[in-house]
């Protein structure tokens, strides 16, 4: 069983509370958080901290977005169960963190909900690389309809795939997609894809040691039509794709 280093959990929640933000600006309910969150949260009582309240929200939003919200999706805790998001041993944010995340999210509601915008936040909680988009990859992009199928790897990739179903109501990235990625950052930004797009696939993520036709078929993807591989993915991932994007075409 292997921990996520304290700076990747930091990451982890920085960016799953700017989900959560997404999803507070999205339903305009006041739900998660504002005066009367607050105040339903202070009516619990007991010794509960900020960061258990922050867990709390993250396990609720992660029922209907597990690879945006669940650490064990993001991380690929591979010993939890599926409906358990972080599991007894699993850290939870420090204090300071979790307070700051909330007095944000309650000072400074989301205003840009748009997909570039949220990524690029969320890159930001990842220390990535801004998300410039790739010409090459745009000029695939223009192939890709609804019955494409396309395998996928790096966070610009990602990013420019949320944005082109974003303009559009007839594509399904957990439908459509296959994610070649061993990095929690770019599953996290692929939850995060799937949540701003009309989308109603269960995300499909392999790691490049896993990468074959044969454990992709298994899990429901038979053929690759494009594929987009973007520069800032780690070379490992890239060439796994690539030779999975060649197998699946053939």
């Amino acid at each position: 069983m292997r921990t996520p280093s304290a700076e990747a959990i930091d990451s982890y929640y920085r960016a799953a509370a700017l989900g959560l933000r997404l999803l507070e600006a999205r339903e305009a309910r006041g739900r998660r958080f504002g005066e009367a969150a607050a105040a339903t949260w202070r009516a619990l009582g007991g010794e509960l901290e900020d960061r258990d309240r922050l867990d709390l929200l993250l396990r609720d939003a992660a029922v209907s977005n597990p690879l945006a919200f669940s650490a064990r999706g993001v991380f690929d805790l591979t010993w939890l169960t599926d409906d358990e998001p972080f599991g007894p041993s699993f850290p939870q944010a420090s204090a300071g963190l979790a307070a700051a995340l909330l007095r944000e999210a309650t000072a400074s509601p989301l205003a840009a909900t748009d997909p570039q915008a949220v990524l690029g936040a969320a890159a930001d909680a990842w220390r990535l690389a801004p998300l410039a988009p790739e010409p090459a990859l745009a000029d695939r992009l223009q192939r890709v309809v609804p019955a494409t199928r396309i395998v996928a790897s790096g966070a610009r990739a990602v990013a420019m795939l949320a944005a082109h179903a974003n303009a559009r109501s007839d594509l399904d990235l957990g439908e459509q997609v296959l994610l070649v990625t061993d990095t929690p950052a770019e599953r996290q930004m692929f939850g995060f894809a799937l949540l701003l797009t009309p989308s109603r696939g269960r995300p499909r993520v392999i790691s490049p040691a896993q990468a074959s036709a044969a454990q992709a078929r298994a899990l429901g993807f038979t053929r690759c039509d494009v594929s987009l591989l973007s520069q800032d993915a780690a070379a490992p991932a890239r060439e796994a794709a690539a030779a999975l994007a060649k197998e699946l075409a053939s």
